[in-house]
């Protein structure tokens, strides 16, 4: 319908013979939970379940990717009886015995065999699995034909022979023969994409590559340039601000016969020293601190400080830093003139560097205001989305991993279940409601605009799953308990459902999702099925076998989360004695959705926290020097009767107009920053104007009032004995 939806998914039977750039291809399987997350026994431990993790693969897998075979076939996905396993699932299995040759039983029900065993998959790769299993073993597993897997949708990956461009390879793979023609009619294109690129490049809009997670990386590097620039600042306006301090040895030394090379050349290598020491604790720091940033950020970073390139980077900031924050300052104070310092003139000689100092502090100030106004935007955006209307409810509902045996005692165990005053209702689908990625452009329905393709999402969903989750009806009515054989043939949809195939009279008008036919028997109002980075799509739920179902939803009653678990574990165990329950909570998961988010939410806090200290750090320092400098003036003003409110008037108009400068320059760049990355997002909050004006306020009050503490030092102070010093 005019727009286009990207996925990381191509046909199964993909054909790339008539490509001879592809040396070999292979589906890989992934997903969080059932069928990749599976029940093992370990051998001398039989009535124990240990969940592991894997993925469904083909034959190449081995030879596209560089996972080492330590022992055994090299080839095991051959056989599509086989199983890879790593050597940490063999030792975890099998202890010090050989595992080769081992019968498996996946979930107590597929046999496999055990060819071969990998090396530990590293922690910094992109796929992580402890066994690699052949994709038949899949298709059993779902009970689905051979024909029927071949046209799923799955993660294709392919490796290439020859130096062929990403541009060169999308052109061939929308060839005929590759291509082919039922999915040029439902306008399916396919699109090369590099694997390096996934990590941080994976975010597509109307077909376009966006970008991903490196916005957060580019985001954090800027913020860090920004903070070392602010240091920068503070070093080079205190060490300006001090250089009278200094003029009677640079006269000396100019006296003495000192060049002006080498003055500069000493405090350039003063400020060098400094900022070494300064990288020496920096280094350390970040050592100290990067078990709780991995802990943070769910990843295991190192700082391989002696590594070539990690050693050039060190240098070349320390240099740069250096030079930044030393060189202006040693160039201002090599130029004193020996004879009037020492007849006492030298003050004059800095005061050129007054302007630049303004300059300075007005950057300064812009920065952290900025930084500011950025974290306030990004938790306004974050606490809308957790107290937004998703339309349906998520809280107090746990989701269970089900196995087959459950299953087949479904009615009995929900009997048993709702018998506890806690527990309100039970439902099963197959799929999770909150994020659900089972969709379809196979929908028609009477009136259907000629060469229309609308997405629509799909859910099968056992008929109390209204109830479970709180969905709200409009009209019609929900599903029923009904016999097996009217499975498939009734439907509820969302009001955007009716929207987009604009019925007027929807309840009893028979759509076709594929083939079948389907009754609309009710609508309830939208509910979000995904993150709300994304457009909501309209939805139809259809009623679903249970023994096709892969996840259980539980309803308790709020506030009795602690009884409501020790029953469903009590129930769980008396109908699946043998397997280990498996959990989490519908609200957790749908929090994870934005784990990017609230991990930047939260450096951007120690981000602001650290902006706003240097900030500080530079207005004391420079309103210090401010008042010393006016130390006689304002002396002389309390003579002639001047209030102390008078005086300090007169220390904070320049400091409020240097802040009214900045903030005039920082608003409009973060409005459009902000704006920039509000827009990732399908709902988001409109501009919090408040926060602009809080930032500002808090940042001119701040300043006021440290201006203040240092000046009423001055202003108390007995003024003949300041004019008698002077």
């Amino acid at each position: 319908n005019g727009s286009i939806e990207t996925y990381a998914a191509a046909r199964s039977n993909i054909n790339l013979a008539a490509i001879p750039d592809v040396a070999a291809k292979a589906v890989v399987i992934t997903g969080t939970r059932w069928p990749n997350e599976l029940c093992f026994r370990p051998e001398d431990k039989p009535n124990d379940c240990i969940y592991l993790f894997g993925i469904f693969s083909e034959p190449s897998f081995f030879s596209i990717f560089n996972f080492p075979i330590l022992k055994g076939d090299t080839n095991p996905l051959a056989n599509p009886t086989n199983i890879a396993i790593s050597e940490s699932m063999a030792a975890t299995l099998f202890g010090d015995a050989d595992p080769l040759g081992k019968i498996i039983k996946i979930d107590d029900h597929f046999a496999v065999t055990v060819a071969s065993v990998f090396q530990d998959v590293p922690e910094n790769s992109s796929l992580q699995f402890e066994f690699v299993v052949p994709t038949q073993v899949f298709a059993r597993m779902r009970g689905l034909s051979d024909d029927y897997f071949s046209k799923e949708f799955q993660a294709v990956y392919f490796k290439t022979s020859t130096g062929i461009s990403q541009g060169e390879l999308t052109a061939k793979l929308n060839e005929p023969g590759i291509l082919t023609e039922d999915l040029k009619q439902d306008k399916v294109s396919y699109s090369a994409f590099p694997l390096t690129e996934t990590r941080l490049h994976s975010q597509f809009v109307n077909g376009k590559n966006t970008g991903g997670r490196i916005q957060y990386v580019n985001l954090f590097i800027m913020v860090a340039v920004l903070v070392v620039v602010m240091a920068v600042i503070n070093f080079i306006n205190l060490s300006t601000a001090r250089a009278s301090n200094r003029s009677k040895e640079i006269g000396i030394r100019k006296v003495t016969g000192a060049y002006r090379s080498s003055i500069i050349l000493q405090f350039v290598g003063e400020s060098l020293l400094v900022v070494i020491l300064a990288i020496a604790l920096a280094l350390l720091f970040a050592q100290l601190l990067l078990p709780a940033f991995n802990n943070l950020i769910g990843e295991s970073l190192s700082v391989k400080l002696f590594h070539p390139s990690v050693l050039a980077w060190i240098i070349l900031l320390a240099f740069l830093v250096a030079m930044a924050a030393g060189l202006y300052p040693a160039w201002i104070m090599s130029a004193f003139q020996p004879s009037k310092v020492l007849k006492g003139q030298a003050v004059t000689a800095t005061s050129g560097a007054q302007h630049l100092r303004k300059a300075l502090l007005v950057v300064q100030v812009s920065i952290s205001v900025g930084i500011i106004i950025f974290t306030g935007v990004l938790f306004e955006q974050l606490s809308f989305i957790r107290d937004k209307n998703l339309g349906l409810d998520s809280k107090n509902i746990l989701h269970v991993e089900p196995t087959y045996k459950m299953l087949q005692q479904y009615e009995a165990m929900k009997a048993e279940l709702l018998t506890h005053p806690e527990i309100k209702s039970i439902t099963a689908t197959n799929a999770d409601p909150v994020d659900l990625t089972i969709q379809t452009t196979g929908v028609s329905w009477p009136g259907m605009p000629a060469g229309m393709n609308a997405a629509f999402k799909v859910l099968g969903a056992n008929y109390e799953v209204a109830e479970t989750f709180g969905l709200e009806l409009v009209e019609g009515r929900f599903l029923e308990s009904r016999p097996a054989d009217s499975v498939n043939t009734e439907v509820v949809v969302t009001e955007s459902a009716i929207s987009k195939m604009q019925l007027v009279d929807p309840v009893g008008t028979i759509l076709k999702i594929g083939n079948s036919p389907c009754v609309i028997i009710g609508v309830v109002k939208d509910f979000h099925t995904s993150s709300l980075k994304q457009e909501q799509l309209p939805v139809i739920i259809y009623a679903h076998p249970i023994l096709q179902c892969s996840r259980l939803y539980i309803k308790y009653q709020a506030g009795t989360t602690p009884q409501a678990m020790a029953t469903i574990h009590e129930v769980y165990k008396k109908f699946e004695p043998a397997f280990t329950m498996k959990y989490d909570f519908v609200d957790e998961a749908f929090g994870k959705m934005y784990k990017t988010e609230n991990t930047a939410s939260i450096m951007l806090v120690f981000f602001t926290g650290i902006a706003l200290l240097i900030a500080i750090i530079g207005v004391i320092g420079l309103a210090t020097y401010n008042v010393l400098k006016r130390k006689k003036e304002i002396g002389i003003k309390r003579v002639f009767g001047a209030t102390t409110l008078q005086i300090l008037g007169n220390l904070w108009k320049e400091f409020v107009l240097l802040i009214a400068i900045a903030s005039v320059i920082t608003v409009p760049v973060t409005w459009y920053g902000s704006r920039q990355w509000l827009n990732e997002f399908a709902y988001r909050i409109n501009m919090p104007e408040w926060i602009y004006v809080t930032a500002i306020l808090g940042i001119l009050g701040m300043t006021m009032l440290l201006i203040a503490l240092q000046g009423l030092k001055t202003i108390r102070t007995n003024p003949t004995s300041v004019l008698q010093h002077e």
